[in-house]
């Protein structure tokens, strides 16, 4: 079977050129070492002939991933397998998708749970850890304002919270209620199952460009979501009529 991926998707206030480069060129300088690392203390990361590389004080060295694809500013894929042999390796995705004017959608996705041992443990290991790294990269940017409006959709797959149907799901009326909160904000444009996927909705919301961090934060902690009845994937509309 295979087990959903985690996805974490936050809003920068760069172009996708500049949050490209800042993922691919500075991790050093905003990765959360001291929480998220193998030495732990006094080491350094960065991004060393296509691979991430962790160095420690005395000079010891960990490969943690090595890079698949890199298409920049669109999107890089590595390979993912900190404290472990690249035989035991996961896959990474980071997508750099224009929003607006000066804001960049970043969402990142890890799937390839099946390596590991206890798949489910590994996942909600990773779950829980990458909300803190990329709200780490998300703070390295400095913000400012943003003119326009931005048209987001925010795609829900099924998690692991169910192995039933999701609509009689109890975390399921707080994801209305969550809906219900767009609607009462005015920037609910439609909301919806599809029917022809199985447990998969989306809700399509416009919103001024400022303030897209805001939502997709909140679009987060839906408590669907944050109980993993669903999966979170925020895209992008472009609209041609209105």
């Amino acid at each position: 079977m295979t087990i959903a991926p985690v996805i974490r998707n936050v809003v920068v206030s760069a172009s996708p050129e500049a949050a490209y480069q800042a993922w691919a060129g500075r991790i050093g300088e905003w990765w959360p070492l001291s929480r998220h690392s193998v030495y732990q203390k006094d080491n350094t990361v960065a991004w060393i002939d296509d691979q991430i590389v962790e160095t420690s004080s005395n000079g010891e060295t960990s490969v943690w991933g090595r890079v698949l694809e890199s298409n920049p500013p669109g999107n890089l894929s590595f390979t993912w397998h900190p404290g472990r042999g690249p035989e035991a390796a996961s896959t990474v995705v980071v997508d750099f998708v224009p929003i607006a004017e000066g804001r960049t959608l970043v969402r990142l996705t890890h799937s390839g749970w099946e390596i590991f041992d206890e798949p489910v443990d590994a996942r909600n290991e990773y779950r829980n850890g990458w909300p803190t790294v990329v709200a780490s990269f998300r703070d390295t940017v400095p913000d400012h304002d943003a003119d326009g409006e931005a048209w987001l959709v925010l795609e829900h797959r099924p998690g692991c919270a169910t192995d039933g149907s999701i609509y009689t799901h109890p975390l399921f009326a707080e994801h209305l209620a969550f809906v219900s909160s767009l609607k009462d904000k005015g920037v609910l444009i439609a909301a919806g199952p599809m029917p022809d996927q199985p447990g998969v909705g989306q809700t399509i919301i416009r919103v001024p460009a400022a303030d897209a961090p805001s939502y997709v934060e909140a679009a987060h902690d839906d408590a669907a979501v944050t109980g993993d009845l669903l999966v979170l994937r925020v895209r992008p509309w472009n609209v041609m009529v209105s």
